[in-house]
């Protein structure tokens, strides 16, 4: 267990989209647990820079040490709302492969780490997370997760970032190409995405139905919208997704720090956007759906993954909390703390949880 003095109060500081940061400390002890550690430092001069990032959208040199990794790397401030946030994400590249910082909140970023777990556990490609504690210039930041990024020498195909319309949008002209991005390979190449877009969009039932069928991986995006719609993840109907295309086209999870939430009745299965409910509308693919939803989450048997999953997110909990109470930013109580682990662990209970929703689980 390591102790760190002066700790580093980002709560106090709130950085322009342009300006730069003033560091403030105090001499207080910081007890980060058993949790990893990520150490990043950067000369003044880049600390300007790397702040400028935020408008700048430039990667800035740094040295990082984690765990009994030692060499230079590249950082930058990252996404959108964070961006205005005190505390910040980060996107890093070591040795050319991108990570991610991503803030943790009042959970610690745990619900992103526990969905993207779900994933993976179903058999969908989803990013690797761990739970770490970041260290700028030896002031502690606070808790992060540590995400590796889809890697294109590991995934075979294109990722793409794509808006489709959603509730909001059915009056306005989403999706549109142009806020298309192709996030590898960058050959500016984006017929593959304009095909599904104009599927998505124009087709009638009959030639939507027979694009499904020929064009996309019905049992992998299936299998992410059971997940999706399990841990009712509320803020994909324009982003937080991905699509990948390797012949078939499928889903992949982005960021779903929103999920799990108390309200969860009131959540409409297969109704986040226009391509989620056209495919809801295939009856091949709601026959999969609902059985992926028996399978993995609402049957009990073999292939059911709640209890694993509940195991996970209990010892990620455990492992993350003492660091978690420390906090600069979003510190709290052990007991508050914990109170958020039991409200998770109820949630993904196999007999009391939501897989007691039983038929609101289900595509009539």
């Amino acid at each position: 267990m390591r102790k760190v003095l002066r700790v580093f109060p980002f709560c106090l500081i709130i950085f322009s989209l342009a300006a730069c940061g003033e560091f403030t400390t105090k001499d207080d002890d910081v007890d980060t647990g058993y949790v990893s550690e990520v150490h990043i430092y950067l000369s003044q001069d880049k600390m300007q820079r790397l702040y400028s990032s935020v408008a700048t959208d430039s990667y800035t040199a740094c040295t990082l040490d984690k765990d009994k990794w030692h060499g230079e790397a590249e950082i930058k401030v990252r996404g959108l709302s964070s961006r205005l946030k005190p505390k910040k994400s980060f996107a890093l590249k070591i040795d050319g492969k991108k990570y991610m910082l991503e803030r943790g909140q009042e959970n610690g970023g745990l619900y992103n780490r526990i969905a993207m777990r779900a994933y993976q556990l179903a058999g969908v490609s989803a990013c690797n997370t761990e739970s770490v504690v970041l260290f700028l210039n030896d002031e502690y930041l606070g808790c992060y997760n540590f995400i590796t990024y889809y890697d294109p020498d590991f995934m075979d195909g294109e990722l793409y970032k794509c808006w489709f319309k959603n509730k909001l949008d059915m009056d306005r002209n989403h999706p549109l190409i142009s806020q298309t991005e192709k996030k590898f390979p960058k050959d500016g190449d984006v017929s593959n995405m304009e095909h599904l877009i104009c599927a998505c969009s124009s087709f009638s039932d009959a030639d939507w139905h027979e694009f499904v069928l020929k064009k996309v991986d019905i049992d992998k995006t299936a299998s992410y919208l059971v997940v999706h719609d399990f841990l009712t993840v509320i803020d994909t109907g324009r982003t937080n997704y991905y699509i990948q295309f390797d012949g078939k086209y499928r889903i992949i999870p982005w960021d779903n720090e929103q999920c799990m939430l108390p309200g969860r009745k009131s959540y409409t299965l297969c109704n986040d956007n226009q391509l989620i409910s056209r495919l809801a509308a295939v009856p091949e693919f709601k026959a999969v759906y609902n059985q992926k939803m028996q399978e993995l989450f609402t049957g009990g048997g073999a292939s059911c993954i709640l209890n694993q999953l509940r195991n996970e997110a209990g010892a990620m909990f455990d492992n993350i909390c003492t660091a978690m109470a420390s906090d600069p930013e979003y510190a709290t109580s052990r007991v508050d703390f914990m109170k958020i682990k039991t409200y998770v662990l109820n949630y993904l209970d196999k007999n009391t949880g939501r897989a007691s929703d039983g038929d609101s689980l289900i595509l009539h």
